[in-house]
């Protein structure tokens, strides 16, 4: 083929900037041409490399990841293009879509510059070249591609390869590089650990112990992973290959390592997961109503869970023990989060107060009550368009600290979560501002937001 022989001339990177635009388009394999519509999951969902839930997962799509179908759906599966080969999903989480995000056509690892090649910042000719890679070097990429370019991280930088110039195979192995610890969990990746384990089915490595955090890259089944001893909700801290992440806890088998002194402790193995399907349900200690309440949950919390039932409790894994959770409330098939959650005034919000109410619930458990759509505000129209809520803060009076650390989140995470401004305790917050301005007194802890984080969003 003409880019093969092209590719093996030595250019300056000019000319490889050339050749790329002179070519874009014209070597995409026929199922990359077929794989044109793209749909979007509604849920997290596994990839499989048959239709039939007896396939092996080849990895676990997060809600709102984007694939491209490569046919139309039949007995309830749709085939994808995942890893240059077809795949396939479950019909009834995915959707149709107009989205551009970029769309997940395979795992995270690792793959090779086959030229040189011009790292750029965006999915686009037109963008700003960052530096020219040479041809034989290793590159991380996320699995994920737009248009004719592939997605690779660059240290903490997202950057863009022109796929034609990348290697076809992928190692699924995370980078190497240690990832950084949060602030609240600093473990390094030189601890012992407590124990040594096998995963028993391919895994998430994520950043932080919620299932929408930053991916570190896949730990393949059968992976030899450390413990950390720490576990938060349904995560499980582990350090592979020198990164320390967190994996979904139940899909592992601890192991005792004799030559390394590390020690063996018990966790329990999954069989399944389950999901919340009602809110505010209770987890408790026993199978039964008078034992003691570990945690409240939210509607659509996924669960790992070892498939015991006993009183009408069935057995859930949580912080890397058995808690117990009334079977009347769980559901075996994942529930869209966003679909209901829970009251009229928080179904009636725009997309992006949904997703984030669900974050908030996720991140912050003590929170019981949100506020969303209300027929009328004296302030402002975003409550009666669906795009602003309210999180009332638990015992407002002498726990001021909750709420500020809920506005520090949001603020933190405010341009990924769409927000305009927020206001707390008498001020306001607009994030094109960067800073609080201290508002007039209203008349009451409710008007002068003492008692709740109001959070305004854009228009989805």
């Amino acid at each position: 083929m003409l880019v093969s022989k092209l590719a093996r001339m030595t250019v300056s990177w000019l000319a490889v900037t050339a050749m790329t635009a002179a070519t874009a388009g014209l070597v995409l394999s026929s199922e990359a041409r077929a794989a044109t519509t793209p749909y979007q999951t509604t849920g997290r969902l596994n990839v499989r490399t048959g239709p039939s839930t007896s396939q092996t997962i080849l990895t676990t799509l997060d809600k709102g990841a984007v694939v491209l179908a490569t046919g139309s759906v039949s007995k309830d599966w749709l085939p994808i293009s995942f890893s240059g080969t077809t795949a396939y999903v479950f019909a009834d989480y995915v959707k149709k879509t107009t989205s551009t995000t970029p769309a997940t056509v395979g795992l995270a690892g690792k793959k090779t510059t086959t030229a040189n090649v011009n790292e750029r910042t965006a999915a686009a000719l037109t963008s700003t070249v960052v530096k020219v890679i040479k041809k034989g070097t290793t590159v991380s990429v996320t699995g994920r591609v737009s248009g004719d370019f592939t997605e690779i991280k660059d240290g903490s930088a997202i950057r863009w390869l022109y796929t034609q110039y990348v290697s076809q195979d992928v190692d699924p192995t995370p980078d190497p590089s240690p990832a950084p610890p949060s602030d609240d969990d600093p473990v390094t990746s030189d601890d012992t650990g407590v124990a040594t384990a096998t995963t028993t089915t391919l895994l998430t490595l994520r950043e932080s112990a919620l299932s929408t955090s930053t991916s570190l890259g896949n730990v393949p089944q059968g992976a030899t992973v450390t413990l950390t001893g720490k576990h938060t909700g349904t995560y499980s801290q582990v350090v592979y290959n020198k990164v320390t992440g967190w994996i979904l806890t139940g899909y592992f088998k601890v192991k005792a390592d004799s030559t390394s002194g590390i020690v063996s402790t018990t966790i329990p193995v999954a069989t399944g997961k389950v999901w919340v399907n009602a809110t505010g349900v209770n987890m408790r200690t026993d199978s039964n109503v008078e034992s003691a309440k570990v945690t409240v949950l939210s509607y659509a919390t996924e669960l790992s869970t070892t498939g015991v039932t006993k009183n009408k409790y069935t057995t859930v894994i949580y912080d890397g023990t058995i808690r117990w959770v009334y079977d009347q409330y769980l559901s075996r098939t994942a529930i869209d989060p966003t679909k209901d959650l829970g009251s009229t005034s928080l179904n009636k919000l725009e997309k992006y107060g949904k997703a984030a109410v669900v974050e908030v619930r996720e991140n912050f458990p003590q929170i019981v009550t949100i506020g969303g759509w209300r027929s009328g505000s004296k302030y402002s129209s975003d409550h009666p368009n669906g795009r602003a809520i309210d999180i009332m803060i638990p015992n407002y009076k002498s726990n001021k600290a909750l709420g500020d650390k809920i506005a520090d989140w949001v603020i933190k995470n405010g341009n990924r979560l769409h927000v305009t401004y927020l206001i707390w305790y008498q001020r306001n917050y607009r994030l094109s501002r960067g800073s609080w301005v201290k508002m007039a007194n209203r008349g009451s802890d409710n008007q002068n937001h003492k008692n709740h984080v109001h959070v305004s969003f854009y228009a989805s």
